[in-house]
Formats: structure tokens, sequence, C-alpha cells
């Protein structure tokens, strides 16, 4: 294990120094990471090297942020090759190539198995206030909401090489026909299917691995 720095990431490759930190508006309520906060964290190398360190996730940017020593914060970018452990979970990019989702996305390991696997995309997104077309006479300019960033993050199968996104509705899984539907109704009323908790849809891609 060693130290995570600048000139220790140079070493290692597939990782780029970005030249600036985004600078964020501070009138924006909630936070742009993950974590406003630094994680203890690890970043590990193809090669089995790893450095340890202060690290966050830029979720409006997808990429990290690491924290030196002496306080610097250096936003990075890391190719496929690279995964990130933050408080016990592994993060890495990916590929997504979506219209809807972007190019590529910072995805956390929920369960990777040959034939489907699962993961979640942390996200945020910013939330505009509503503003009255009209304003009644007398109001108060001041007392109107703020923009703020929200959580907007999903989960997606990855299956054939596509990353699916996981419907929150069964009828919406079933249209997907990704799944042979009278296996999946039997899933749903043995294993009492929740697509919104992590670890039914891991119970869910498990099943689904080995058919």
């Amino acid at each position: 294990m060693t130290e995570l720095t600048e000139q220790n990431l140079f070493r290692g490759g597939n990782i780029f120094l970005l030249d600036k930190l985004n600078n964020y508006d501070s009138e924006i309520e909630g936070t742009p990471y993950f974590n406003p906060e630094f994680d203890n964290g690890k970043i590990i190398f193809e090669n089995g090297n790893s450095y340890s360190g202060d690290i966050r996730i830029d979720l409006v940017s997808q990429n990290f942020q690491i924290r030196g020593k002496d306080g610097k914060i250096t936003p990075i970018e890391v190719n496929d090759k690279v995964k990130i452990q933050i408080d016990g979970k592994t993060y890495r990019l990916h590929s997504i190539n979506s219209k809807d989702y972007g190019d590529i996305g910072i995805l956390r390991v929920c369960i990777e198995l040959k034939n489907l696997s699962l993961y979640y995309f942390p996200r945020k997104i910013l939330r505009e206030p509503l503003k009255s077309r009209i304003n009644a006479p007398g109001s108060a300019f001041n007392n109107e909401e703020k923009s703020e960033w929200i959580d907007d993050g999903f989960f997606f199968f990855f299956k054939n090489e596509k990353y699916i996104k996981v419907p929150t509705k069964y009828k919406k899984l079933i249209e997907l026909r990704i799944f042979d539907e009278d296996k999946l109704k039997s899933f749903r009323k043995k294993n009492k299917l929740d697509l919104k908790k992590e670890n039914k849809l891991i119970e869910l891609v498990e099943y689904f691995n080995h058919i």
C-alpha cells in the first residue's frame, strides 16, 4: 500500500490529472458530490498496485478528487482499467454510450457475473425552483426556493454488452424482454421481488445468471 500522491498516480498510468477543479455555485443547496467530505479510499491498478488516501466522487462531472496531506485537492479522471474503493465499495468508469445518460459514467459494482451483472449509477441533477409566472402584489422575492442538487441514481443491468436501466415497476421489467416471463413470475412469487432494493436485484441477477 502506497500513499496517494500526484507523483505516484503518474507512475501508475491510466489516470489523468485535470487542470482545475469545477467551481459550483455556492448558492445552490445540497452537494454535487457523493459525500462532500473526503473518505479514505484506495485506487487499484490493473497490475495490482494500489494507493491509499482521501478520495471523493464528483457526481456531476463524473470524476474523482484526491486530497493530499497538504490539503491540496486534485481532480482526476480514470479509465476502465482502474478500480476505486471507497468505504468498502468498488467503483469503476464504464462506457455506457447512452443518449439519455451520457457516454461514460462512474458505476458502483453490486454484483458482476458471467452472463448478467448489476451496477448502481450514482448521479446528481440540478432541480430548479418553480417560479410563478404571475407574482402576487407585495410578494417577497427572497422567499423563492433555491436551486438544489438532488439524487437521481438508479441501477443498470449489464447483459449482452449493453447497459439496461432497471425499471422500478414490474410491468416495465417484463416489457424489457430480457428475462423469460414465466420464470420471472415464478421468481417474483418466491422471492418477493422489489425492484427498488439492491439485495433483491442481486438475488434476481444471481438466479438468471445461471439460466
